[in-house]
């Protein structure tokens, strides 16, 4: 039986948990908002209907291992198609590296890439691999200030480097906030 030190413990406000919880809004809010704005830049929402029309897509989506919760985003009903706007972070990395012709980096879709490497397929991984790491496996949901401080600057550099992709403007608001 759970003593009450326990909730207290679980529920209480800390420095470590605020510092969690920031980095989780960075990384998830941020990166979502981003990932669909650079989806949207290669398949615009206006198109986007078209695109999931087309055979040849729907046969990549088919390797793609799509889950049938993604499935059914992508298309809800017969001739009705998804909104990136619906598209979680998961659905939006599927997307976005089988059908907008990004090349995987040297090391694959699903390991950390080089430190080196600042290419915009570099800068998806990374922040897939944060998503899995800080968010999918962090069992406490707290964070040191010095692991916060250093994927903080981690984060924030993969996530205005793909700001830049889509516009300088874009970067500099991103850079006000982060």
């Amino acid at each position: 039986m759970a003593s009450v030190a326990d909730a207290e413990d679980t529920l209480r406000s800390a420095k470590e948990k605020a510092n969690f919880q920031r980095l989780t809004r960075l990384l998830m809010c941020g990166s979502i908002k981003l990932l669909r704005e650079k989806f949207d830049s290669c398949h615009s929402p206006a198109d986007l209907p078209l695109k999931l029309a087309d055979p040849a897509i729907r046969a990549k989506l088919g390797k793609a291992k799509l889950s049938p919760p993604e499935w059914k985003i992508l298309y809800p009903s017969p001739g009705i198609y998804g909104k990136s706007a619906d598209f979680d972070i998961t659905l939006t990395f599927r997307l976005l590296r089988t059908i907008c012709g990004l090349t995987a980096p040297s090391t694959g879709w699903n390991s950390q890439p080089a430190n080196t490497d600042h290419s915009i397929e570099a800068d998806l991984v990374r922040i897939k691999c944060f998503r899995n790491s800080v968010y999918g496996h962090n069992s406490k949901m707290e964070m040191t200030d010095s692991d916060f401080l250093k994927l903080w600057t981690e984060i924030g550099e993969a996530l205005l480097r793909i700001a830049g992709s889509l516009s300088t403007a874009k970067k500099d608001e991103w850079n006000k906030r982060i």
